[in-house]
Protein backbone atom coordinates (compact mmCIF):
# COMPACT_ATOMS: atom_id res chain seq x y z
CA UNK A 1 0.00 0.00 0.00
CA UNK A 2 2.50 2.20 0.61
CA UNK A 3 4.77 1.61 -2.33
CA UNK A 4 1.38 2.42 -4.33
CA UNK A 5 0.70 5.80 -2.85
CA UNK A 6 4.43 6.75 -3.40
CA UNK A 7 4.16 6.15 -6.75
CA UNK A 8 0.90 8.10 -7.10
CA UNK A 9 2.83 10.84 -5.37
CA UNK A 10 6.14 10.79 -6.71
CA UNK A 11 4.02 10.99 -10.54
CA UNK A 12 1.97 13.98 -9.06
CA UNK A 13 5.75 15.36 -8.20
CA UNK A 14 6.74 14.61 -11.30
CA UNK A 15 4.26 16.72 -13.54
CA UNK A 16 4.36 19.22 -10.85
CA UNK A 17 7.58 20.08 -10.47
CA UNK A 18 7.97 20.63 -13.61
CA UNK A 19 7.09 23.78 -14.32
CA UNK A 20 9.29 25.08 -11.36
CA UNK A 21 11.63 27.99 -12.81
CA UNK A 22 14.62 26.77 -14.85
CA UNK A 23 17.27 28.76 -11.85
CA UNK A 24 15.35 26.11 -8.58
CA UNK A 25 14.83 23.37 -11.00
CA UNK A 26 17.47 21.20 -8.88
CA UNK A 27 15.66 22.39 -5.46
CA UNK A 28 12.84 21.10 -7.06
CA UNK A 29 14.09 18.25 -6.96
CA UNK A 30 15.54 17.21 -4.06
CA UNK A 31 12.32 18.66 -2.29
CA UNK A 32 10.01 16.48 -3.69
CA UNK A 33 12.47 13.49 -3.79
CA UNK A 34 12.27 13.99 0.42
CA UNK A 35 9.25 14.53 0.52
CA UNK A 36 8.52 11.00 -1.47
CA UNK A 37 10.83 9.53 0.48
CA UNK A 38 9.20 10.64 3.94
CA UNK A 39 5.38 10.33 2.53
CA UNK A 40 6.70 6.45 2.18
CA UNK A 41 8.09 6.04 5.90
CA UNK A 42 4.95 7.47 7.03
CA UNK A 43 2.69 5.44 5.11
CA UNK A 44 4.53 2.44 6.17
CA UNK A 45 4.43 2.93 9.51
CA UNK A 46 0.67 3.89 9.32
CA UNK A 47 -0.40 0.96 7.07
CA UNK A 48 2.14 -1.24 9.44
CA UNK A 49 0.52 -0.21 12.85
CA UNK A 50 -3.14 -0.24 11.40
CA UNK A 51 -2.31 -4.27 10.29
CA UNK A 52 -0.65 -4.80 13.47
CA UNK A 53 -3.84 -3.61 15.50
CA UNK A 54 -6.21 -5.79 12.98
CA UNK A 55 -4.04 -9.06 13.46
CA UNK A 56 -4.51 -8.81 16.93
CA UNK A 57 -8.29 -8.39 17.32
CA UNK A 58 -8.71 -11.18 15.43
CA UNK A 59 -7.09 -12.96 17.76
CA UNK A 60 -8.99 -15.82 19.94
Amino acid sequence: MAVVTTLVLAGYLMLTLRSAPPGSQATARTVGAVSAVAWYLLTFRIVQRIAFEWLKSRRP
